[in-house]
């Protein structure tokens, strides 16, 4: 996500979105946030899903959170492992990356 559009919607900082993701992912047994940092324009969450036959499922935790707390539609979810996708926060389609 753009720093630029988490600072528009005064976001107090990458907890307002961390803590809520954890908990929905931790609560859903898919996964949990890893890490994180922002610099350079943009913020970034890493997540790690327990395995590949829960990253749809993952996929959709992630989205449901991120659209609670009302993200910027900048917001992209990408994806390293097994394979490079890119997702938008707002729409279902998947790009390759």
């Amino acid at each position: 996500m753009q720093a630029d559009d988490l600072n528009k919607l005064n976001f107090g900082g990458r907890d307002e979105i961390e803590e809520p993701l954890e908990k929905a992912l931790a609560d859903a047994a898919l996964g949990e946030v890893s890490g994180g940092g922002s610099g350079g324009g943009v913020a970034i969450i890493d997540v790690d899903i327990e395995s590949e036959d829960k990253l749809a499922e993952g996929l959709k935790v992630i989205r449901h959170v991120l659209r609670d707390v009302v993200v910027p539609p900048s917001t992209i979810i990408k994806q390293t492992q097994p394979v490079e996708a890119v997702f938008k926060v707002y729409d279902e389609d998947k790009s390759a990356a």
